[in-house]
């Protein structure tokens, strides 16, 4: 009985000191060490706190491509805007666009030149119109070459028919009358030849006269020829559209 009531002394005044000790104060219930316990825990595992960090594991990489040198190159040139280079189709339709146009205004202005031309022509035709004749140094020149280049055809015409009369007459030849007309005939094809050859074979330059024979003027005035008909055909396409022209245009266009 002693005893026990000796061990139930011991135990209450441990209770006690352990009651008003600092230690027993200070030390966390069993309620609130589960709560540090958990907090702890979570601290832990987020990386906050004390104690040793876990380190996440990381992920593999991807192993990386080298890219290729035409890849690269690329890469490194400059990126150009399309928006801000015109295409090679609109730079080609401008330039041949401008060079129409180019073309039309020059041969518009060939084509006003030449009325104008033809314009002054025609005037100082009306007011003198000896200024289209043959210069008479000219004139003469021709009549100098016709005296041999026609002369001697006709003569020759004319004696083969007497020639022919005589044998016939006097001789009492005969001959076929289509003998008679060929030979007439050549005499006289002969000097149309010689009046249009006396004519291309003279110098029409007023102060030149030209060589005997007349081949190099020949040449020379057959061209001369070429121009002025290619020259009349185009005179007469351009008083055609000077008729669709009013005066006032026309009189601009000569000032001009």
């Amino acid at each position: 009985m002693v005893s026990m009531l000796v061990t139930a002394a011991i135990a209450a005044s441990t209770q006690i000191l352990i009651a008003i000790s600092p230690v027993s104060a200070f030390s966390p219930s069993p309620v609130a060490r589960c709560r540090l316990s958990s907090r702890s825990s979570s601290l832990s595992a987020s990386g906050k706190g004390f104690g040793e960090k876990t380190v996440p594991k990381s992920k593999p990489k991807p192993a990386s491509i080298s890219p290729t040198p035409a890849e690269s190159q690329l890469k490194d040139s400059p990126t150009l805007d399309d928006s801000s280079i015109p295409t090679t189709q609109e730079n080609t339709g401008s330039a041949l666009l401008a060079e129409l146009r180019t073309r039309q205004a020059e041969q518009r202005n060939a084509e006003l030149q030449k009325i104008a031309n033809l314009r002054k022509t025609d005037e100082a035709l009306l007011s003198d119109p000896s200024a289209a004749a043959i210069p008479e140094r000219v004139a003469q020149r021709m009549g100098k070459r016709m005296l041999p280049f026609v002369g001697v055809p006709l003569l020759g015409s004319m004696a083969s028919f007497v020639g022919f009369w005589y044998m016939a007459t006097f001789r009492d030849m005969e001959f076929q009358p289509a003998v008679v007309a060929t030979v007439s005939f050549v005499f006289l094809a002969v000097g149309l030849l010689g009046i249009t050859y006396s004519v291309l074979s003279a110098s029409w330059d007023d102060d030149r006269e030209g060589s005997t024979l007349g081949f190099e003027e020949f040449s020379k005035n057959i061209e001369s020829l070429k121009e002025g008909l290619s020259r009349t055909k185009e005179n007469a396409l351009l008083r055609e559209r000077m008729a669709g022209m009013s005066e006032e245009e026309i009189r601009k266009v000569m000032e001009e």
